[in-house]
């Protein structure tokens, strides 16, 4: 393998081992060049974009990025880089962990900030923060929403550790970080929707190209806060779906249109005519969402198509009432077809 030190992609300086930095919106491994650009570190490479929101957060000063253009607003870099040896990798072996370091460098009169707005004393974060995603982690452990739901009135904050530990969806605790999320956005919606609608734009940014499309819970967080206010996000609906085209996010669009077709199935029709083809995909969480969806909304004309997988024994993860399981296709559809005939007795 082949390592050297780490340089800044924009001026070519050696970079400083990024350390924890405290912040209004939490701890990241971050540094910043000589040159004003800002970078953080991604120990795993599994959550590269939740690091380009956080250099691009870092770099600007708060979470009002929605609105940003890559090209007139910043640049981008990333390089892959193994944190411990503090060492950019340009091969790696089979097996290897690949980290990544990504760059951002506000353009115009930003970039010549000399401090990136935000950054608070380690003793000021502990009295601030506290032990906040602690209090939220155990929380969850007994899905006490009413209290992260209080957290978050007095502290937005919550929304960013909700994010981050919704990463892992095959932990239960990141299911119930999604399902969370509903009953927070829910709350604040009544009186600061600009805050949910912000959170809504972090989150579809995160699910695009310039954003390294790591945004793995993105859209099931997305249908969980459809879900809490239908009629205040309903414009979101198709810009949710649109994203079924992308196969890494397939499984997690269906899943978000199964949980706002169960309080608004109108909002939901209009993917009926894409179904046939996530009946039929390669992915068995894909086939047993669409069943699960097809179910919720009693659709009888697809019986014959959902039916051709009562024998699919292909396992999905299925989170349900606060628990996780382990569910096959054949199961689901099961359910599906219970439903659907109850229906059309």
């Amino acid at each position: 393998m082949n390592k050297y030190p780490p340089e800044c992609p924009f001026c070519g300086r050696h970079v400083v081992r990024p350390e924890t930095t405290m912040t209004e919106f939490g701890e990241i491994l971050s540094g910043r060049c000589n040159c004003g650009a800002v970078y953080v570190c991604d120990p795993t490479g599994h959550n590269t974009g939740e690091a380009y929101m956080e250099a691009m957060v870092l770099a600007k000063g708060d979470w009002d990025i929605g609105l940003m253009d890559e090209y007139m607003d910043y640049q981008t870099e990333d390089m892959d880089y193994d944190l411990k040896n503090h060492m950019r990798l340009y091969s790696a072996g089979m097996g290897e962990t690949r980290g990544k370091l990504v760059f951002v460098k506000l353009k115009g009169p930003d970039a010549q900030q000399s401090q990136p707005v935000g950054i608070i004393s380690k003793s000021e974060h502990r009295g601030k923060k506290g032990n906040l995603k602690e209090r939220i982690k155990d929380a969850l452990s007994t899905r006490s929403y009413d209290e992260i739901t209080d957290m978050a009135r007095r502290d937005k904050g919550v929304i960013r550790y909700l994010i981050s530990l919704a990463y892992d969806k095959d932990d239960v605790m990141g299911w119930r970080a999604i399902e969370a999320m509903g009953y927070v956005a829910g709350e604040l919606s009544k009186q600061r929707v600009d805050i949910v609608r912000d959170t809504i734009r972090r989150l579809l940014w995160s699910m695009g190209e310039e954003s390294g499309g790591i945004g793995w819970s993105a859209a099931e967080m997305i249908g969980e806060i459809i879900r809490s206010n239908p009629d205040q996000f309903t414009d979101i609906v198709p810009i949710v779906w649109s994203f079924h085209e992308e196969e890494m996010f397939r499984p997690g669009t269906i899943w978000a249109m199964g949980r706002i077709a169960s309080v608004r199935p109108d909002l939901v029709k209009f993917i009926l005519k894409d179904m046939q083809d996530m009946i039929t995909d390669k992915n068995p969480a894909v086939r047993g969402y669409a069943a699960w969806v097809i179910g919720i909304l009693r659709e009888d004309g697809f019986m014959e198509d959902i039916n051709k997988l009562i024998s699919d024994n292909s396992t999905v993860n299925f989170y349900q009432e606060g628990e996780l399981t382990k569910k096959t296709v054949a199961e689901i559809v099961k359910e599906a077809i219970d439903k659907i005939k109850i229906t059309h007795k």
